[in-house]
């Protein structure tokens, strides 16, 4: 009896102890500091942090959960990371003592709690995390491409001969790393770029140092630091906005700017007088008394509460360079200075229908005492020459948008541009053709579906009207204009007929070259008006195309005429005529077709003689889905002429087989391309006056590995 009653009494007991032990429910709070503020910035990689949870009990009958107690159960993830095992709880908390580093970056932070039996999320927010460094953003990004391209076969027929590599396989690769940093309102960026290669040829140096280049070189670097509405720049940089003294120069040196929230800006450049790549003169500095580059600039916006703002820019420049030759080119060079003086000023209309930009350059240019040049020896000095140089642009929307009594829809924009150079107007940080003069007005109008341009342009050198020199003028007249004939006829009617309309293209242009002085022959050398040029060259061209579902057809007309007005050349006149017709088929998603008929009849009016150019071309591309392509082109062109002077038959053909690399896919973590191509090159020449003929032939098959790591 006392046995069952103590068995039950157990029992009892337990049965009650099993039904108390209901898990306490928690729900996500806060996440404080270890002074008890709350996160909603960057913080330190090391610091403390608490996250606060709210605890709600569960009752079953009428006994309590806090009564009957078992180990709560929590997992923390920031992102990716289980970082459980870094807190610890009390008192409805999960505590982050510090000390030991986080993993840095934007992540969100999410709680789970063990619920019977399955984790389950109770909260989660963002927290931002900075490096070690105390940095918010810290990336490292290492680069490499590799280039393998390789010659396997070479095989030279008739009069060709096989080149001096008939096979071979260089390599190149490029090796790069990519950073970028960010604290707050401080951004770092840089990047460096290694150059290696199989062939010393392919050097970076070869061209200046040939045999002496290094065949790992450095070919450029760059370390930009931007806090605020500051920038500073160090390596290979560009600098420079003006077109006319320096003009987006790319140097290895130092650059900075200051542009601020009203767009007020200065800026500066120290930069070297010559490109430079390579280990040596690393910073770009090292010969900076020698040759440099030196300028300030400055901006700032006028007027922009007016209908019209205005934004002024200005530059000085102080540059010198010493002589450097290419052992490739020959030439005599000399050291050169130069100093100026740039402004632009842009007008901008707020209603954006009117836009002009002024930009001027005055220079200031010399060639120094060269002692590379002179050898020891008093050479005779140049004049040094101060000239200027202007670029005026001007864009006005006639009209915008009119719907005309038709019902079409038209707009109309003018255009003026009208620059010149003097004679001796020269720049070390800009490439200005001087010595000439150039106006240009032009329009171009919408009207519906009809669109087009036209245009008139006049360019004369010589501006100084040396008596000696010849002055000659180039005139140019130009119209096109576009007829998309399926859109024009549109309405329901011509539904039918629509599906047949092709786009029309029309253009025109007229050139006429001529001298506009007769230079004496004591003085110039010219023999009267037989060396005087004139000539008028007049260009017709139309085109039409149609677009179907799957295929294309074009089909283009050309005509020239090239009149000859020079004294003793009245003949030496020239006839073009041209038609060529396409066909391209897109026969499914992996496979398309093009083909192509071309004739040429040129007239020759001085020899009373047409000169034929026949020719057909046609291609195949094929493009699987896992990347892998076929490409098959053909060519054939046939020339010969009415009196039966020569002939000349060219063929071409080439095969093409590429497969295109995704990283993850044949094992290998990088993308790129795999091609091999075989080429086909035959060239027959007939010459019955001098009763030669010859033939030349090759065919060559070349293997390419392209690889990105």
């Amino acid at each position: 009896m006392n046995k069952t009653l103590i068995s039950l009494l157990v029992t009892g007991i337990l049965v009650a102890q099993f039904e108390a032990k209901a898990e306490t429910h928690f729900s996500f709070e806060q996440l404080v500091n270890a002074q008890g503020e709350v996160i909603s910035d960057w913080v330190k990689n090391n610091q403390a942090l608490t996250i606060k949870l709210s605890k709600s009990e569960t009752l079953i009958g009428s006994i309590s959960v806090t009564k009957f107690k078992i180990a709560e159960q929590f997992q923390v993830l920031l992102g990716d990371n289980d970082i459980t095992s870094l807190f610890d709880y009390k008192n409805a908390r999960l505590i982050f003592s510090g000390g030991i580093p986080l993993p840095a970056g934007e992540n969100e932070i999410v709680v789970n709690q063990l619920i019977d039996g399955e984790w389950q999320a109770i909260g989660s927010t963002m927290l931002s995390v900075m490096t070690s460094n105390g940095f918010q953003q810290a990336e490292w990004t290492p680069t490499l491409d590799l280039n393998i391209n390789s010659q396997l076969d070479e095989q030279a027929s008739g009069d060709a001969v096989e080149s001096d590599r008939p096979t071979y396989s260089d390599v190149t690769a490029n090796l790069g790393l990519l950073s970028h940093h960010q604290k707050g309102d401080l951004l770092i960026d840089s990047h460096i770029n290694l150059l290696l290669v199989s062939n010393r040829q392919q050097a970076i140096q070869f061209g200046t140092r040939t045999n002496n280049a290094k065949k790992l070189d450095l070919a450029d670097y760059a370390v930009s630091i931007q806090n605020g509405f500051h920038n500073i720049t160090l390596g290979q940089t560009s600098y420079g906005s003006n077109s006319l003294l320096i003009d987006n120069l790319s140097r290895r040196g130092l650059t900075w700017a200051y542009q601020n929230e009203s767009d007020l800006s200065f800026n500066g450049a120290i930069l070297n007088g010559t490109d430079i790549v390579g280990y040596n003169n690393f910073f770009g500095l090292s010969d900076h008394n020698e040759q440099f580059v030196n300028s300030l600039g400055f901006g700032f916006n006028a007027f922009t509460e007016s209908r019209i703002s205005l934004r002024i820019e200005g530059n000085y420049l102080d540059a010198e360079r010493l002589s450097q030759s290419n052992f490739g080119i020959g030439e005599i060079t000399s050291a050169e200075k130069n100093q100026g003086l740039g402004f632009k000023l842009t007008a901008l209309d707020q209603e954006g229908r009117f836009s002009a930009d002024l930009t001027l350059g005055f220079s200031r240019y010399t060639n120094p005492d060269d002692p590379d040049l002179s050898f020891g020896d008093e050479l005779v000095k140049l004049e040094t020459e101060t000239a200027v140089a202007h670029n005026l642009n001007i864009a006005y929307v006639l009209v915008q948008n009119w719907q005309a009594p038709w019902g079409s829809d038209t707009s109309i924009n003018l255009n003026l541009n009208d620059s010149k150079a003097e004679p001796l107007y020269q720049t070390l940080t800009a490439f200005v053709q001087a010595n000439i003069k150039n106006r240009l007005v032009s329009a171009q109008y919408q009207i519906g579906n009809v669109s087009g341009g036209l245009s008139n342009q006049s360019s004369q050198d010589n501006l100084d009207n040396l008596v000696n020199l010849l002055t000659t003028k180039t005139e140019n007249d130009s119209f096109n204009s576009h007829f998309p004939l399926a859109q024009m006829f549109s309405h329901e009617e011509a539904s039918a007929m629509q599906f047949w309309l092709p786009s029309l293209d029309y253009s025109y242009q007229k050139t006429h070259q001529f001298a506009l002085n007769s230079p004496e022959f004591d003085q110039s050398g010219f023999n009267d008006d037989s060396h005087l040029p004139d000539q008028l060259t007049t260009v017709h061209s139309l085109s039409s195309s149609w677009q179907f579902e799957n295929y294309s057809v074009s089909l283009q007309s050309n005509r020239s005429e090239q009149d000859n007005r020079q004294a003793g050349r009245e003949q030496s006149d020239f006839s073009n005529l041209q038609h060529a017709i396409s066909f391209n088929l897109q026969q499914n998603e992996t496979t398309s077709w093009a083909f192509s008929l071309g004739k040429n009849r040129q007239y020759d009016k001085e020899q009373q003689k047409n000169q034929y150019s026949k020719s057909i071309t046609g291609s195949f591309n094929w493009q699987s889905i896992d990347g892998l392509g076929l490409s098959i082109n053909y060519g054939l062109t046939k020339d010969d002429d009415s009196l039966n002077q020569s002939k000349n038959i060219s063929t071409n053909a080439d095969i093409g087989l590429v497969k295109t690399l995704i990283n993850g896919e044949w094992w290998l973590p990088v993308d790129g391309s795999i091609s091999l191509r075989m080429n086909y090159n035959d060239n027959e020449s007939i010459d019955n006056i001098f009763d030669q003929q010859s033939r030349f032939g090759t065919k060559t098959a070349q293997l390419g590995i392209n690889l990105s790591f």
